[in-house]
Protein backbone atom coordinates (compact mmCIF):
# COMPACT_ATOMS: atom_id res chain seq x y z
CA UNK A 1 0.00 0.00 0.00
CA UNK A 2 2.70 2.64 1.05
CA UNK A 3 4.35 2.13 -2.59
CA UNK A 4 1.07 2.00 -4.61
CA UNK A 5 0.09 5.85 -3.07
CA UNK A 6 4.29 6.87 -3.17
CA UNK A 7 3.92 6.78 -6.96
CA UNK A 8 1.10 9.58 -7.48
CA UNK A 9 2.67 11.50 -4.54
CA UNK A 10 6.09 11.84 -7.05
CA UNK A 11 4.44 12.19 -10.01
CA UNK A 12 2.76 15.63 -8.67
CA UNK A 13 6.51 16.76 -6.99
CA UNK A 14 7.74 15.81 -10.51
CA UNK A 15 5.02 17.72 -12.01
CA UNK A 16 5.58 20.70 -9.54
CA UNK A 17 9.33 20.55 -10.32
CA UNK A 18 8.95 20.78 -14.19
CA UNK A 19 5.98 23.61 -13.49
CA UNK A 20 8.55 25.42 -11.73
CA UNK A 21 11.18 25.02 -14.23
CA UNK A 22 9.08 26.51 -16.96
CA UNK A 23 7.39 29.07 -15.38
CA UNK A 24 9.45 29.68 -12.27
CA UNK A 25 12.26 32.27 -12.94
CA UNK A 26 12.33 33.95 -15.89
CA UNK A 27 15.76 33.50 -18.05
CA UNK A 28 17.55 36.88 -18.56
CA UNK A 29 17.14 37.92 -22.22
CA UNK A 30 20.07 40.51 -24.13
CA UNK A 31 18.29 44.19 -24.63
CA UNK A 32 18.26 45.26 -28.34
CA UNK A 33 18.42 49.45 -28.70
CA UNK A 34 15.60 50.74 -30.96
CA UNK A 35 15.63 50.61 -34.44
CA UNK A 36 16.30 54.51 -35.60
CA UNK A 37 14.95 55.45 -38.80
CA UNK A 38 17.52 56.76 -41.36
CA UNK A 39 14.81 60.21 -42.28
CA UNK A 40 15.83 63.45 -43.90
CA UNK A 41 15.69 66.55 -42.48
CA UNK A 42 13.76 69.61 -44.28
CA UNK A 43 15.14 72.80 -43.62
CA UNK A 44 12.66 75.73 -43.37
CA UNK A 45 14.01 78.48 -45.97
CA UNK A 46 13.78 82.36 -45.54
CA UNK A 47 11.16 84.10 -46.93
CA UNK A 48 11.36 86.08 -50.11
CA UNK A 49 11.23 89.66 -50.38
CA UNK A 50 10.70 91.75 -53.64
CA UNK A 51 13.41 94.37 -53.81
CA UNK A 52 11.21 97.82 -53.60
CA UNK A 53 12.01 99.78 -56.60
CA UNK A 54 15.19 102.31 -57.57
CA UNK A 55 15.23 105.44 -59.97
CA UNK A 56 13.58 103.80 -62.99
CA UNK A 57 10.73 104.71 -64.69
CA UNK A 58 8.29 103.16 -62.61
CA UNK A 59 9.74 104.34 -59.33
CA UNK A 60 9.51 107.97 -60.62
CA UNK A 61 5.36 107.53 -59.71
CA UNK A 62 3.45 107.56 -56.48
CA UNK A 63 5.41 106.37 -53.94
CA UNK A 64 4.30 104.01 -50.86
CA UNK A 65 3.92 105.28 -46.98
CA UNK A 66 6.22 104.84 -45.21
CA UNK A 67 4.18 103.58 -42.17
CA UNK A 68 1.40 100.98 -41.83
CA UNK A 69 -1.93 102.01 -43.78
CA UNK A 70 -5.45 101.15 -43.17
CA UNK A 71 -7.82 100.23 -46.23
CA UNK A 72 -9.65 103.87 -45.91
CA UNK A 73 -5.96 105.29 -46.40
CA UNK A 74 -5.19 102.65 -49.33
CA UNK A 75 -8.25 103.76 -51.12
CA UNK A 76 -7.39 107.58 -50.76
CA UNK A 77 -3.93 106.50 -52.39
CA UNK A 78 -5.68 104.52 -55.46
CA UNK A 79 -8.23 107.32 -55.08
CA UNK A 80 -5.37 109.84 -56.53
CA UNK A 81 -3.66 107.78 -58.39
CA UNK A 82 -5.33 104.99 -60.51
CA UNK A 83 -5.36 105.72 -64.18
CA UNK A 84 -8.65 105.00 -64.31
CA UNK A 85 -10.40 107.76 -61.92
CA UNK A 86 -7.52 109.89 -64.28
CA UNK A 87 -9.12 108.68 -67.23
CA UNK A 88 -12.95 109.65 -65.88
CA UNK A 89 -12.24 113.23 -64.77
CA UNK A 90 -10.57 114.00 -68.48
CA UNK A 91 -13.80 112.53 -69.89
CA UNK A 92 -16.12 115.17 -67.49
CA UNK A 93 -13.72 117.76 -68.48
CA UNK A 94 -14.16 117.11 -72.07
CA UNK A 95 -17.76 116.82 -71.72
CA UNK A 96 -17.95 119.77 -69.83
CA UNK A 97 -15.95 121.48 -72.97
CA UNK A 98 -18.34 120.15 -75.36
CA UNK A 99 -21.55 121.79 -72.97
CA UNK A 100 -20.16 124.82 -73.30
CA UNK A 101 -19.51 124.44 -77.36
CA UNK A 102 -23.24 123.28 -77.66
CA UNK A 103 -24.52 126.45 -75.56
CA UNK A 104 -22.48 128.91 -77.17
CA UNK A 105 -24.73 128.88 -80.20
CA UNK A 106 -27.40 130.62 -77.81
CA UNK A 107 -25.34 133.67 -77.28
CA UNK A 108 -24.52 136.38 -80.07
CA UNK A 109 -21.35 136.42 -81.66
CA UNK A 110 -19.50 139.53 -82.53
CA UNK A 111 -17.02 139.55 -84.99
CA UNK A 112 -14.78 142.36 -86.45
CA UNK A 113 -12.32 142.61 -89.43
CA UNK A 114 -10.40 145.15 -91.07
CA UNK A 115 -8.42 145.34 -94.42
CA UNK A 116 -6.23 147.36 -96.85
CA UNK A 117 -7.27 147.20 -100.52
CA UNK A 118 -4.09 148.17 -103.37
CA UNK A 119 -5.83 147.88 -106.86
CA UNK A 120 -3.93 149.37 -109.53
CA UNK A 121 -6.45 151.21 -112.31
CA UNK A 122 -6.49 149.44 -115.70
CA UNK A 123 -7.64 152.47 -117.62
CA UNK A 124 -8.15 156.32 -117.16
CA UNK A 125 -9.41 158.06 -113.54
CA UNK A 126 -12.07 159.16 -113.46
CA UNK A 127 -13.06 162.19 -110.81
CA UNK A 128 -15.42 161.33 -108.71
CA UNK A 129 -14.74 159.38 -105.48
CA UNK A 130 -16.57 157.26 -102.79
CA UNK A 131 -15.49 157.59 -99.02
CA UNK A 132 -11.10 157.34 -99.77
CA UNK A 133 -11.38 154.88 -102.36
CA UNK A 134 -11.26 156.97 -105.94
CA UNK A 135 -13.05 155.20 -108.68
CA UNK A 136 -11.35 154.62 -112.00
CA UNK A 137 -13.58 154.78 -115.34
CA UNK A 138 -12.53 151.66 -116.16
CA UNK A 139 -13.69 150.47 -112.79
CA UNK A 140 -10.49 150.17 -110.34
CA UNK A 141 -9.67 151.95 -107.55
CA UNK A 142 -7.25 153.72 -105.41
CA UNK A 143 -5.95 152.42 -102.35
CA UNK A 144 -7.77 152.18 -98.89
CA UNK A 145 -8.86 150.82 -95.45
CA UNK A 146 -11.80 148.92 -94.41
CA UNK A 147 -13.27 148.19 -90.94
CA UNK A 148 -16.45 146.14 -89.71
CA UNK A 149 -17.95 145.12 -86.63
CA UNK A 150 -21.41 142.69 -86.76
CA UNK A 151 -22.95 141.00 -83.90
CA UNK A 152 -25.14 137.63 -84.53
CA UNK A 153 -28.12 136.41 -82.83
CA UNK A 154 -29.80 133.23 -83.02
CA UNK A 155 -34.07 134.08 -83.08
CA UNK A 156 -35.83 130.81 -83.44
CA UNK A 157 -34.82 127.30 -84.97
CA UNK A 158 -37.61 125.49 -83.25
CA UNK A 159 -35.86 124.86 -80.39
CA UNK A 160 -33.36 122.40 -81.96
CA UNK A 161 -29.99 124.33 -80.74
CA UNK A 162 -31.62 124.15 -76.99
CA UNK A 163 -32.03 120.76 -77.61
CA UNK A 164 -28.26 120.05 -78.59
CA UNK A 165 -27.09 122.34 -75.40
CA UNK A 166 -29.14 120.65 -73.08
CA UNK A 167 -28.04 116.92 -75.06
CA UNK A 168 -24.71 117.91 -74.04
CA UNK A 169 -25.66 119.13 -70.55
CA UNK A 170 -26.86 115.56 -70.09
CA UNK A 171 -23.69 113.22 -71.09
CA UNK A 172 -21.74 115.79 -69.12
CA UNK A 173 -23.58 114.24 -66.20
CA UNK A 174 -23.78 110.65 -67.75
CA UNK A 175 -19.76 111.81 -67.51
CA UNK A 176 -19.96 113.16 -63.97
CA UNK A 177 -21.41 110.10 -62.71
CA UNK A 178 -19.24 107.57 -64.23
CA UNK A 179 -16.14 109.54 -62.30
CA UNK A 180 -18.39 108.16 -58.95
CA UNK A 181 -18.96 104.64 -60.18
CA UNK A 182 -15.11 104.18 -61.61
CA UNK A 183 -14.34 105.92 -58.16
CA UNK A 184 -16.69 103.34 -56.46
CA UNK A 185 -14.95 100.22 -58.42
CA UNK A 186 -11.61 101.55 -57.71
CA UNK A 187 -12.53 101.84 -54.04
CA UNK A 188 -14.19 98.11 -53.99
CA UNK A 189 -11.03 96.85 -55.79
CA UNK A 190 -8.42 98.01 -52.77
CA UNK A 191 -10.50 97.07 -49.97
CA UNK A 192 -10.66 93.75 -51.19
CA UNK A 193 -7.05 93.52 -52.34
CA UNK A 194 -6.34 94.95 -48.64
CA UNK A 195 -8.79 92.38 -47.51
CA UNK A 196 -6.81 89.77 -49.10
CA UNK A 197 -3.52 90.85 -48.59
CA UNK A 198 -4.37 90.57 -44.69
CA UNK A 199 -5.57 86.86 -45.20
CA UNK A 200 -2.74 85.82 -46.45
CA UNK A 201 -0.62 87.40 -44.15
CA UNK A 202 -2.64 85.42 -41.31
CA UNK A 203 -2.67 82.39 -43.20
CA UNK A 204 1.05 83.08 -43.36
CA UNK A 205 0.87 83.37 -39.15
CA UNK A 206 -1.51 80.20 -38.73
CA UNK A 207 1.38 78.03 -41.33
CA UNK A 208 3.77 79.27 -38.89
CA UNK A 209 2.24 78.16 -35.91
CA UNK A 210 1.51 74.59 -37.59
CA UNK A 211 5.17 74.09 -38.23
CA UNK A 212 6.33 74.68 -34.86
CA UNK A 213 3.78 72.09 -33.50
CA UNK A 214 4.85 69.64 -36.00
CA UNK A 215 8.22 70.10 -34.80
CA UNK A 216 7.24 69.61 -31.18
CA UNK A 217 5.39 66.09 -32.26
CA UNK A 218 9.00 65.16 -33.57
CA UNK A 219 10.40 65.68 -30.74
CA UNK A 220 7.93 64.02 -28.37
CA UNK A 221 8.01 60.60 -31.53
CA UNK A 222 11.63 60.84 -31.21
CA UNK A 223 11.93 61.05 -27.68
CA UNK A 224 9.67 57.96 -27.22
CA UNK A 225 12.07 56.30 -29.69
CA UNK A 226 14.36 56.79 -27.38
CA UNK A 227 12.92 55.29 -24.03
CA UNK A 228 12.28 52.27 -26.12
CA UNK A 229 8.42 53.42 -25.91
CA UNK A 230 7.70 54.33 -29.25
CA UNK A 231 8.09 53.09 -33.22
CA UNK A 232 10.52 54.20 -36.05
CA UNK A 233 7.37 54.61 -37.77
CA UNK A 234 6.07 57.31 -35.93
CA UNK A 235 8.97 59.38 -36.32
CA UNK A 236 9.31 59.17 -39.92
CA UNK A 237 5.59 60.12 -39.92
CA UNK A 238 6.20 63.31 -37.92
CA UNK A 239 9.43 64.61 -40.52
CA UNK A 240 7.67 63.89 -43.04
CA UNK A 241 4.11 65.91 -41.61
CA UNK A 242 6.95 68.80 -40.97
CA UNK A 243 8.24 68.48 -44.01
CA UNK A 244 4.59 69.43 -45.43
CA UNK A 245 3.81 71.64 -42.58
CA UNK A 246 6.92 73.66 -44.32
CA UNK A 247 5.87 73.16 -47.99
CA UNK A 248 2.07 74.67 -47.07
CA UNK A 249 4.22 77.49 -45.20
CA UNK A 250 6.15 78.38 -48.31
CA UNK A 251 3.25 78.46 -50.30
CA UNK A 252 1.66 80.78 -48.55
CA UNK A 253 4.62 82.81 -48.04
CA UNK A 254 4.26 83.02 -52.09
CA UNK A 255 0.56 83.81 -51.84
CA UNK A 256 0.95 86.46 -49.18
CA UNK A 257 3.53 88.80 -51.67
CA UNK A 258 1.73 87.79 -54.34
CA UNK A 259 -1.55 89.24 -52.91
CA UNK A 260 1.14 92.23 -51.71
CA UNK A 261 1.44 92.85 -55.21
CA UNK A 262 -1.76 93.15 -55.98
CA UNK A 263 -2.39 95.74 -53.58
CA UNK A 264 0.00 98.03 -54.43
CA UNK A 265 -1.24 97.73 -58.12
CA UNK A 266 -4.52 98.39 -56.94
CA UNK A 267 -3.33 101.38 -55.29
CA UNK A 268 -2.12 102.60 -58.48
CA UNK A 269 1.60 102.09 -56.78
CA UNK A 270 4.41 100.46 -58.21
CA UNK A 271 4.05 96.32 -57.80
CA UNK A 272 7.69 96.85 -56.21
CA UNK A 273 6.28 99.40 -53.66
CA UNK A 274 7.18 98.28 -49.61
CA UNK A 275 3.40 98.76 -48.91
CA UNK A 276 2.81 98.10 -44.75
CA UNK A 277 -0.82 97.45 -43.75
CA UNK A 278 -2.01 97.81 -40.25
CA UNK A 279 -4.91 95.10 -39.32
CA UNK A 280 -8.57 96.60 -39.70
CA UNK A 281 -11.70 95.92 -40.11
CA UNK A 282 -14.40 96.80 -42.36
CA UNK A 283 -16.84 99.01 -40.61
CA UNK A 284 -20.38 97.24 -40.00
CA UNK A 285 -23.12 98.19 -43.04
CA UNK A 286 -25.76 100.05 -41.59
CA UNK A 287 -28.55 96.98 -42.02
CA UNK A 288 -32.30 96.44 -42.65
CA UNK A 289 -34.67 94.55 -44.34
CA UNK A 290 -33.53 93.62 -48.16
CA UNK A 291 -36.38 95.90 -49.89
CA UNK A 292 -34.96 98.89 -48.16
CA UNK A 293 -31.19 97.87 -49.24
CA UNK A 294 -32.86 98.18 -52.72
CA UNK A 295 -34.35 101.29 -52.54
CA UNK A 296 -31.50 103.26 -51.24
CA UNK A 297 -29.75 101.65 -53.87
CA UNK A 298 -31.60 102.29 -56.71
CA UNK A 299 -31.36 106.03 -55.99
CA UNK A 300 -27.65 106.36 -54.73
CA UNK A 301 -26.21 104.03 -57.53
CA UNK A 302 -24.09 106.23 -59.82
CA UNK A 303 -24.58 103.48 -62.61
CA UNK A 304 -28.51 104.44 -62.30
CA UNK A 305 -27.54 107.90 -62.29
CA UNK A 306 -25.15 107.36 -65.46
CA UNK A 307 -28.06 105.61 -67.86
CA UNK A 308 -30.83 107.87 -67.32
CA UNK A 309 -28.47 110.78 -68.07
CA UNK A 310 -27.58 108.58 -71.22
CA UNK A 311 -31.60 108.11 -72.18
CA UNK A 312 -32.25 112.01 -71.35
CA UNK A 313 -29.57 112.80 -73.79
CA UNK A 314 -30.65 110.66 -76.44
CA UNK A 315 -34.50 111.63 -75.95
CA UNK A 316 -33.01 115.10 -76.24
CA UNK A 317 -31.40 114.23 -80.12
CA UNK A 318 -34.44 112.95 -81.15
CA UNK A 319 -35.88 116.53 -80.68
CA UNK A 320 -32.75 117.70 -81.97
CA UNK A 321 -32.70 115.70 -84.94
CA UNK A 322 -36.47 116.29 -85.93
CA UNK A 323 -35.85 119.85 -86.87
CA UNK A 324 -32.53 119.77 -88.35
CA UNK A 325 -33.22 121.22 -91.48
CA UNK A 326 -35.61 123.28 -90.17
CA UNK A 327 -35.75 127.29 -90.57
CA UNK A 328 -33.12 129.67 -88.45
CA UNK A 329 -33.96 133.24 -87.59
CA UNK A 330 -30.93 135.34 -87.11
CA UNK A 331 -31.22 138.90 -86.45
CA UNK A 332 -27.50 141.04 -87.60
CA UNK A 333 -26.39 144.22 -86.55
CA UNK A 334 -23.48 145.86 -87.90
CA UNK A 335 -21.34 148.45 -88.45
CA UNK A 336 -18.56 149.42 -91.57
CA UNK A 337 -15.95 151.90 -92.25
CA UNK A 338 -13.74 152.79 -95.52
CA UNK A 339 -11.64 155.43 -96.37
CA UNK A 340 -7.98 156.00 -96.98
CA UNK A 341 -6.63 157.26 -93.72
CA UNK A 342 -6.76 154.70 -91.13
CA UNK A 343 -8.97 154.32 -88.49
CA UNK A 344 -11.75 154.85 -91.86
CA UNK A 345 -13.91 157.48 -90.70
CA UNK A 346 -16.56 157.19 -93.27
CA UNK A 347 -19.00 154.70 -91.52
CA UNK A 348 -22.43 152.37 -91.99
CA UNK A 349 -24.96 150.84 -89.95
CA UNK A 350 -26.87 148.23 -90.86
CA UNK A 351 -29.66 145.89 -89.51
CA UNK A 352 -30.78 143.18 -90.64
CA UNK A 353 -32.28 139.67 -90.39
CA UNK A 354 -31.60 136.12 -92.32
CA UNK A 355 -33.66 133.13 -92.61
CA UNK A 356 -31.82 129.53 -92.93
CA UNK A 357 -33.57 126.95 -94.43
CA UNK A 358 -32.59 123.83 -96.24
CA UNK A 359 -36.17 122.84 -97.90
CA UNK A 360 -34.82 119.49 -99.22
CA UNK A 361 -32.61 117.44 -97.46
CA UNK A 362 -32.63 114.06 -99.40
CA UNK A 363 -33.22 112.15 -96.11
CA UNK A 364 -30.73 113.80 -93.83
CA UNK A 365 -33.31 114.61 -91.09
CA UNK A 366 -35.70 111.33 -91.58
CA UNK A 367 -31.84 109.47 -91.37
CA UNK A 368 -31.48 111.12 -88.30
CA UNK A 369 -34.33 110.97 -86.84
CA UNK A 370 -34.20 107.39 -86.89
CA UNK A 371 -31.13 106.88 -85.79
CA UNK A 372 -31.97 109.08 -82.17
CA UNK A 373 -34.99 106.51 -81.85
CA UNK A 374 -32.91 103.49 -81.84
CA UNK A 375 -30.14 105.42 -79.30
CA UNK A 376 -33.26 105.98 -77.46
CA UNK A 377 -34.08 102.10 -77.33
CA UNK A 378 -30.53 100.84 -76.77
CA UNK A 379 -30.63 103.46 -73.53
CA UNK A 380 -34.05 102.77 -72.56
CA UNK A 381 -32.62 99.07 -72.34
CA UNK A 382 -29.42 100.05 -70.99
CA UNK A 383 -31.54 101.49 -68.08
CA UNK A 384 -33.46 98.67 -67.34
CA UNK A 385 -30.63 96.37 -67.39
CA UNK A 386 -28.94 98.78 -65.08
CA UNK A 387 -31.50 98.19 -62.59
CA UNK A 388 -31.81 94.68 -62.32
CA UNK A 389 -28.47 94.24 -61.81
CA UNK A 390 -27.99 96.92 -59.16
CA UNK A 391 -31.30 94.68 -57.41
CA UNK A 392 -29.19 91.17 -58.10
CA UNK A 393 -25.70 92.99 -57.00
CA UNK A 394 -28.10 93.99 -53.82
CA UNK A 395 -29.67 90.56 -52.98
CA UNK A 396 -26.43 88.93 -53.42
CA UNK A 397 -23.93 90.92 -51.57
CA UNK A 398 -26.82 90.66 -48.45
CA UNK A 399 -26.61 87.03 -48.92
CA UNK A 400 -23.14 87.14 -48.75
CA UNK A 401 -22.94 89.19 -45.85
CA UNK A 402 -25.43 86.81 -43.93
CA UNK A 403 -23.29 83.97 -44.67
CA UNK A 404 -20.24 85.40 -44.48
CA UNK A 405 -21.62 85.80 -40.05
CA UNK A 406 -22.49 82.35 -39.68
CA UNK A 407 -19.13 81.15 -40.88
CA UNK A 408 -17.39 82.66 -38.63
CA UNK A 409 -19.64 81.32 -35.64
CA UNK A 410 -19.21 78.11 -36.83
CA UNK A 411 -15.28 78.25 -37.77
CA UNK A 412 -14.96 79.01 -34.11
CA UNK A 413 -16.25 76.49 -32.38
CA UNK A 414 -14.13 74.28 -35.07
CA UNK A 415 -11.18 75.78 -34.07
CA UNK A 416 -11.75 75.21 -30.23
CA UNK A 417 -13.23 71.62 -31.10
CA UNK A 418 -9.34 71.25 -32.84
CA UNK A 419 -7.34 72.45 -30.07
CA UNK A 420 -9.12 70.18 -27.61
CA UNK A 421 -8.67 66.88 -30.25
CA UNK A 422 -4.82 67.75 -30.31
CA UNK A 423 -4.21 68.03 -26.57
CA UNK A 424 -6.40 64.98 -26.45
CA UNK A 425 -4.46 62.77 -28.57
CA UNK A 426 -1.07 64.10 -27.54
CA UNK A 427 -1.81 63.34 -23.83
CA UNK A 428 -3.11 59.86 -24.90
CA UNK A 429 0.15 59.45 -26.78
CA UNK A 430 2.68 60.24 -24.22
CA UNK A 431 0.70 58.10 -21.87
CA UNK A 432 1.14 55.20 -24.13
CA UNK A 433 -2.13 54.50 -24.51
CA UNK A 434 -2.73 56.11 -28.13
CA UNK A 435 -1.27 56.11 -31.11
CA UNK A 436 0.59 58.59 -33.34
CA UNK A 437 -1.33 58.85 -36.27
CA UNK A 438 -4.39 59.94 -33.99
CA UNK A 439 -1.80 63.14 -33.32
CA UNK A 440 -0.71 63.61 -37.18
CA UNK A 441 -4.62 63.76 -38.03
CA UNK A 442 -5.93 66.13 -35.19
CA UNK A 443 -3.35 68.42 -35.85
CA UNK A 444 -3.96 68.30 -39.38
CA UNK A 445 -7.66 68.99 -38.33
CA UNK A 446 -6.34 72.06 -36.12
CA UNK A 447 -4.61 73.73 -39.19
CA UNK A 448 -7.95 72.96 -41.45
CA UNK A 449 -9.94 74.90 -38.73
CA UNK A 450 -7.78 77.53 -38.46
CA UNK A 451 -7.74 78.13 -41.90
CA UNK A 452 -11.21 78.18 -42.25
CA UNK A 453 -11.51 80.70 -39.53
CA UNK A 454 -9.02 83.55 -40.98
CA UNK A 455 -11.13 82.47 -44.75
CA UNK A 456 -14.28 83.09 -42.68
CA UNK A 457 -13.19 86.81 -40.88
CA UNK A 458 -12.14 88.16 -44.18
CA UNK A 459 -14.82 87.08 -45.82
CA UNK A 460 -17.00 89.04 -43.21
CA UNK A 461 -14.84 92.50 -44.37
CA UNK A 462 -14.79 91.81 -48.02
CA UNK A 463 -18.75 91.32 -47.35
CA UNK A 464 -19.07 93.95 -46.14
CA UNK A 465 -17.66 96.23 -48.51
CA UNK A 466 -19.14 94.84 -51.26
CA UNK A 467 -22.48 95.47 -49.49
CA UNK A 468 -21.53 99.28 -48.85
CA UNK A 469 -20.98 99.38 -52.75
CA UNK A 470 -24.07 97.75 -53.63
CA UNK A 471 -25.86 99.84 -51.77
CA UNK A 472 -23.90 103.15 -53.25
CA UNK A 473 -22.42 104.18 -50.59
CA UNK A 474 -18.70 103.60 -51.92
CA UNK A 475 -16.78 105.95 -53.55
CA UNK A 476 -19.24 108.95 -53.48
Amino acid sequence: MPRSHSFPALCLVTACCLIGVGFGVPAVAEETPPIMPNIQETPLPPRIQIEPAGTDELAAGAVAPDHPITAEEAVQIALSNQPAVQQARGGLIAASGRTRQARSALYPKLGLSAGYTHVDPLGGASTGSSGGVVSTGSGASFPGYTASATVRQLIWDFGRTHSVARQARALENAADANIQRVSSDVAFDVKEAFYTFEQNERIVSVNESDVRNRQAQLALAQARLKSGLGLPLDVVRAQTAVSDAILNLTVARSNATSAKISLAMAMGLDPRAPVQTTDTSENSVEMSSLPDLVDRALKQRPELRQTAENLKAAQLSRGAARYASGPSVYATVGTSSRGRDFPPNASNLTVGAVVQWDIFDAGLTSGRVKESQGNIETAEAALKNARQAVVADVSQAYLNYQTAQQRVSTSEAEVANAQESVRLAEGRYKAGVGIFLDVIDAQQSLLRAQTNQVNARSEVDRARAALDRAVGNMGS
